[in-house]
């Protein structure tokens, strides 16, 4: 199935960009998520979910398809496993960011294919849920980007801002959004088959 979320940031497509391709500055906003450890060109990363009351933890691996800089996009592909078993889904996430006057305009379209119990559900069923996790990360994002466009404010010594900078290789970045996409894809399934598994009322 294909899932596509578009989001405004308040900021010009050069910062929009520039914290999009930044590795702490993403990562540093996806709550829960850490790189394991690298092996070739693949990226295993594990992530830390909570949908409502039910928390799980996400174990898979992502991998940077292509990043057009000078196009403002981006394509990832993922796959993830919930470790309790209960499904498993693959992902590729498609990024790409536009100029709209002061702000910028960020299209993330994800085709999305679910395994085990978790397939049972429509789209009809995840496409609701889908939207209010994107949107609550979206609203962390947002916030960055505009913090990024903005002068930085002076931070006293040992108390650095959240998403934070850090050294590394940019395009880890891409994969640990593309991991993310993956992880979005089990949070839904999760939270639909706990759904399922409640009594119905007459």
């Amino acid at each position: 199935m294909q899932l596509v979320n578009e989001f405004a940031v308040d900021a010009p497509l050069h910062a929009t960009w520039a914290v999009l391709t930044d590795i702490p500055t993403v990562v540093g906003c996806i709550p829960g998520a850490a790189l394991d450890h690298r092996d070739g060109d693949d990226f295993h990363a594990h992530v830390a979910v909570k949908v409502g009351p039910i928390g799980m933890t996400l174990a898979g691996t992502a991998t940077l398809v292509r990043q057009d800089d000078a196009a403002r996009e981006m394509i990832v592909r993922g796959n993830a496993r919930d470790r309790r078993g209960n499904g498993s889904t693959e992902a590729t996430v498609r990024l790409v960011a536009r100029d709209d006057g002061t702000r910028s305009v960020v299209t993330v379209t994800t085709d999305l294919e679910l395994g085990g119990r978790i397939a049972q559900f429509g789209k009809g069923a995840i496409v609701p849920v889908s939207n209010r996790i994107i949107g609550q990360f979206v609203d962390q994002l947002n916030a960055t980007i505009v913090g990024e466009d903005r002068p930085a404010p002076v931070v006293a010594p040992g108390r650095p801002r959240a998403c934070d900078r850090a050294p590394g290789p940019e395009w880890i970045t891409l994969l640990l959004n593309g991991f993310a996409g993956v992880a979005l894809g089990l949070a839904i399934g999760r939270w639909l088959d706990r759904l399922s598994a409640r009594p119905q009322r007459r």
